[in-house]
């Protein structure tokens, strides 16, 4: 997750599964949070947290007006499977920070996740 140089997480197995476990809980607020595709659909293909053929069959889902949330819905649930804390620290990461503030809400919860497994190291 985005956090800073001088606080890094500290992975437990209990904390995994917690994070995980929220992250089931969050994926309609991360997809209601993501508002528009770009560049949250670069950044999944490029740190190849998807395929190429997801990410133009996403966009073209948005070009055929389906709603962009469904759309992230969609793709979160697919990410279910490879679930790592990587992807959170792209998914939290200052650009989707940046263009996506209702992001912000759900990284501060994913940080009281983190802190009450005691996860922080210095």
């Amino acid at each position: 997750m985005a956090v800073s140089v001088s606080r890094r997480i500290t992975m437990t197995r209990p904390l995994e599964e917690a994070l995980f476990q929220h992250f089931i809980h969050q994926k309609l607020e991360i997809a209601y949070a993501i508002n528009k595709p770009f560049p949250f659909f670069e950044g999944l293909r490029d740190n190849n947290f998807i395929t190429d053929t997801l990410y133009r069959e996403s966009l073209e889902a948005c070009r055929n007006l389906v709603p962009v949330s469904r759309v992230v819905y969609n793709i979160l649930t697919k990410l279910e499977k490879t679930f790592s804390l990587s992807f959170l620290e792209m998914l939290f990461g200052h650009t989707n920070l940046y263009e996506y503030p209702s992001l912000m809400a759900v990284f501060k919860s994913f940080k009281n996740v983190v802190t009450s497994h005691r996860g922080w190291s210095s």
